[in-house]
């Protein structure tokens, strides 16, 4: 049973993951027992607000790492990690006083699975073989690592309960 607050971005495509919900952390807000239950509307509120401030958006991949183990009490995990953008940073800076991760730095990342899931993962090398033409053999199904991710979605997560809304054209 999860029991964790965070609001959370929804890519829109997760088939490169090997988690039941993709998504990359906005701001984790602790567990269900550190709030008042009455807080779940405020975040919900907070929710609504950052993603204004970003509407949909993209992220550029900018590598994979081991996240996690060791003395964080956390498993080991493989994410993506994205370039964030001035609108991320700004959103993230709204919903700062969520804040209870033992993490000083915000890390805009994407949980891929498991520790070593990665590897198992094919990546595109190159569209292009090296000295040749177009690669006419291109694969349009292709299903490996992303090398961006667009995000559409917002949830507010509180435990089990989860309010989730698209973000496309949320405007003032």
């Amino acid at each position: 049973m999860n029991d964790g607050i965070m609001i959370a971005f929804l890519p829109s495509d997760g088939s490169w993951c090997q988690q039941d919900f993709p998504h990359m952390t906005l701001v984790y807000g602790g567990k269900i027992g550190e709030q008042s239950s009455g807080d779940f509307n405020s975040l919900i509120k907070d929710a609504i607000s950052s993603a204004r401030l970003t509407s949909s958006f993209s992220l550029n991949v900018t590598g994979v790492q081991e996240l996690g183990g060791d003395t964080t009490g956390n498993p080991a995990v493989d994410a993506l990690i994205f370039y964030p953008t001035p609108q991320l940073l700004l959103a993230r800076q709204t919903v700062e006083k969520w804040n209870a991760s033992q993490f000083s730095t915000f890390l805009p990342h994407a949980t891929i699975g498991p520790a070593g899931s990665a590897a198992q993962i094919p990546y595109r090398q190159s569209l292009w073989p090296q000295n040749a033409g177009p690669d006419v053999s291109y694969d349009k199904t292709y299903r490996g690592l992303p090398s961006s991710l667009y995000f559409n979605r917002v949830a507010a997560c509180w435990g089990e309960q989860q309010v989730i809304f698209n973000i496309s054209d949320m405007s003032y």
